[in-house]
């Protein structure tokens, strides 16, 4: 069986996407992760497009982590689109992060986050990863991973998998730009490099996904 995970799924713009992209159908098990609870609230009203479309869609409401349990989460409840704040945006929820450190804006288009913490729930990866492997050892898996910085906890965790390669190909949303500014931005470039040249060195596909 093909599996299709996507994590930071949203308004299921991704999920649209790989579904030409990948030729996703009924030959795929579906699995879609939205960590943030008023987005996964309004984006089941519009779930049932996909009904009949794959073998099987699993939906929830968590944040993909290097680890099972709980962590904070900053929603975004709209932004100003530059530091006059002199103009706001409502239901601007992109960006809205697991970040020790939530970033206060964001270096690639200048909007000023406005944002509340909440505790949710969220799942190893290797959690999810490993349970596909276990029950069906010939499974094909393929990734979307736009989790809002998260990724640099996640990847490595990933990659630290006894069946990493029964992933086909992974497609990742980079954001290193929320450390734009700080000490840590240099860092996060080379911990990118190096995440992307594992994977390739275990020649699983990886693309840059925008």
């Amino acid at each position: 069986m093909k599996y299709f995970l996507d994590f930071g799924t949203h308004m299921f713009e991704g999920l649209d996407e790989f579904i030409i992209k990948l030729g996703i159908d009924t030959n795929y098990i579906v699995f879609c992760y939205e960590p943030n609870k008023t987005v996964f609230e309004k984006s089941k009203s519009i779930i049932s497009k996909y009904d009949n479309k794959f073998h099987s869609l699993i939906y929830v409401n968590l944040a993909i982590m290097d680890y099972t349990g709980t962590i904070t989460f900053n929603e975004h409840k709209g932004v100003w689109k530059n530091f006059s704040k002199t103009e706001y945006i409502t239901d601007y929820t992109t960006g809205s992060n697991c970040l020790e450190i939530n970033p206060k804006y964001d270096a690639y288009n200048g909007v000023v986050f406005d944002s509340v913490s909440d505790t949710i729930g969220c799942i190893d990866v290797n959690e999810i990863f490993d349970s596909i492997v276990k029950n069906d050892n010939n499974a094909e898996i393929y990734i979307k991973c736009d989790i809002e910085g998260s990724e640099f906890k996640v990847l490595p965790r990933l990659l630290s998998s006894n069946n990493i390669k029964m992933l086909k190909k992974i497609y990742i949303e980079w954001h290193e730009r929320f450390w734009h500014g700080s000490s840590d931005f240099d860092n996060k470039c080379i911990e990118k490099n190096n995440i992307i040249n594992e994977f390739n060195r275990l020649n699983i596909e990886c693309f840059t996904h925008t």
